[in-house]
């Protein structure tokens, strides 16, 4: 199935999981195949940094390599897209390069860190190499695609709440591939509900209240971390109150 089908087939699949007067209008573009709301473009060109901000990092953390997107994961932080998104599909293949490597991305964010925190405020969508679990002696399910808020967010609802940490909206099932190898997420964002799907199935979701609108931040957290597509395909908006949105950085 191509990514125009899949994105139709996934607007009138999402009538059942919340936001039914966004969704509905949704639904009813999603007739006609030739409305730009089925059109992915690239956030990542697979040339250079056009289209980011570097919000906390250095000029020496991101840079492309073989049209990948490479992070050396020092500094600690993020970059951070030119503009805000609200409702989305995101299609991101990621790999980590070590054992334990530890990365994600932030989505509905705000454009600057959080107090004295190298993140913003905002959700994150976790990338961990599943070695993690042996090499620090914890549960395997931090890294299999956990959706979690970050930073002072508040008003989000976990679809499996994580029995360590039940802000947290565990996997139900492991399918995220180990280091050296790639990964696919696809990130859907409507009205602030967002699921997730790791290789190939929907395993993870979350809603979020309070925050409907925000940039989107690659992670830079300790280690290497590769980056071979990041395209997006925006949706129609929906009805969002004035606070809904994360602050906009000029």
């Amino acid at each position: 199935m191509n990514r125009r089908k899949f994105a139709k087939n996934l607007l009138f699949g999402s009538l059942s999981f919340g936001g039914a007067n966004a969704l509905t209008n949704l639904g009813n573009r999603a007739r006609d195949e030739e409305t730009d709301a089925f059109k992915f473009k690239k956030l990542f060109n697979g040339k250079n940094l056009d289209g980011f901000v570097d919000v906390n990092t250095s000029a020496d953390t991101w840079y492309v390599e073989n049209s990948i997107l490479k992070c050396t994961g020092d500094p600690i932080g993020v970059i951070r897209t030119e503009k805000q998104y609200e409702n989305f599909v995101l299609d991101i293949e990621w790999r980590h390069m070590e054992p334990g490597g530890n990365s994600g991305v932030f989505i509905l964010a705000d454009g600057e860190p959080y107090e004295e925190r190298p993140f913003p405020t905002g959700l994150e969508v976790q990338m961990v190499d599943p070695g993690i679990a042996e090499i620090r002696d914890i549960v395997e399910d931090y890294a299999h695609g956990q959706l979690f808020p970050v930073s002072g967010l508040t008003g989000t609802t976990p679809d499996h709440p994580f029995e360590i940490s039940p802000s947290r909206s565990n996997p139900l099932e492991f399918r995220v591939n180990g280091a050296g190898e790639w990964n696919r997420y696809l990130l859907t964002c409507v009205d602030g509900v967002i699921k997730l799907s790791v290789n190939g199935k929907f395993i993870n979701g979350m809603r979020s209240e309070k925050r409907k609108k925000g940039y989107i931040c690659p992670e830079s957290e300790g280690f290497e971390v590769h980056f071979r597509k990041i395209d997006i395909m925006e949706l129609p908006g929906g009805i969002l109150g004035a606070d809904q949105s994360a602050p906009i950085v000029e």
